[in-house]
């Protein structure tokens, strides 16, 4: 009689690791499911994010858990929003007649808008995107703003190099980062003469009440124009600034929270402003708004940008 066959053990222990893996994967998309709270105000935004089509941002991983939920979600599903997206899709963000240009550009390939950012590693609150561990950042507020920019076939250019690499190369500590910012910025100036309009992107450290404000049932973060006293020529920086306050004001008051003017012991005081009479720093909102209040005002940022260089045609 033939003896019955019996399977090797190593074939058993792929059967069992086989199963166990389903089993995680399971698990895990369940956990996504259950657990993501998006709020639904932006939809077009999270997906822009989550699927890393447009911003950079960073990621926060926590666990070996993070890392395989992430590789899962991008590289089998594409998308964390996988079993979202009809829900999603059904969600439409309400448009604000205010902010339709009343002006087009013709496109070309000549920057007018350069954005920096000298404290690249200002971060925003997670509360919008905490589900997946995505830390917003003023280098995604940067990107965001670009694309509004050229949506208006404006032609912008963000800083991606790594100030902080290369304030680390050099030995500076974090009050020379505006020594750092000023490498990249002296060579886009020099590189690209059709700048108008250079941008130094960051957010304020203060409290939600200081930095949001509802306009048309709809959140916005404040901004706050910082002009540096201590250059010899700032009142030119400061008719920039002026200028762009005023449109935005005449738009949506409560948007601004001005124009702060700095100088003395604690402080720059120049901001790189004495480079060129277009350099000018602004805060989009603090560390407590999300990024969903951000990109509304960069919504906002981008026209009025776009009215102002108009104005300089």
């Amino acid at each position: 009689m033939k003896k019955r066959f019996k399977p090797k053990k190593k074939y058993k222990l792929q059967r069992i690791f086989g199963i166990m893996f389903v089993l995680l994967i399971l698990i895990l998309l369940i956990d996504n499911i259950g657990n993501i709270k998006f709020k639904k105000s932006n939809p077009e935004l999270i997906n822009n994010i989550l699927n890393d089509s447009y911003y950079s941002y960073n990621i926060d991983k926590n666990s070996i858990i993070d890392n395989l939920t992430d590789y899962i979600n991008k590289n089998i599903f594409n998308s964390p929003l996988f079993f979202l997206k009809n829900e999603l899709k059904s969600t439409n963000s309400t448009s604000d007649d205010n902010l339709n240009a009343s002006f087009s550009y013709v496109k070309n390939d000549l920057p007018l808008v350069y954005i920096y950012n000298s404290h690249q590693m200002e971060t925003y609150t997670k509360e919008y995107l905490e589900n997946h561990n995505i830390v917003p950042d003023v280098l995604m507020a940067a990107n965001m703003l670009k694309d509004k920019l050229e949506n208006l076939n404006i032609k912008t250019i963000v800083e991606e190099n790594d100030i902080l690499s290369y304030m680390k190369e050099n030995g500076y500590n974090h009050a020379k980062s505006y020594i750092a910012s000023r490498h990249f910025l002296e060579i886009a100036k020099n590189k690209y003469s059709s700048i108008q309009l250079f941008i130094d992107l960051h957010r304020d450290a203060a409290s939600h009440s200081a930095t949001y404000t509802k306009i048309n049932e709809k959140d916005y973060a404040k901004i706050l124009f910082v002009i540096g006293l201590e250059n010899s020529n700032y009142e030119k920086n400061l008719k920039v600034a002026e200028r762009i306050n005023d449109i935005v004001k005449s738009k949506y008051e409560n948007l601004s929270r001005g124009i702060m003017k700095k100088e003395g012991a604690g402080v720059n005081g120049v901001y790189n402003q004495d480079l060129d009479p277009n350099v000018i720093l602004i805060e989009v909102g603090g560390n407590n708004n999300n990024i969903d209040e951000v990109n509304n005002t960069l919504d906002i940022l981008a026209n009025v940008i776009g009215e102002y260089l108009n104005e300089k045609r």
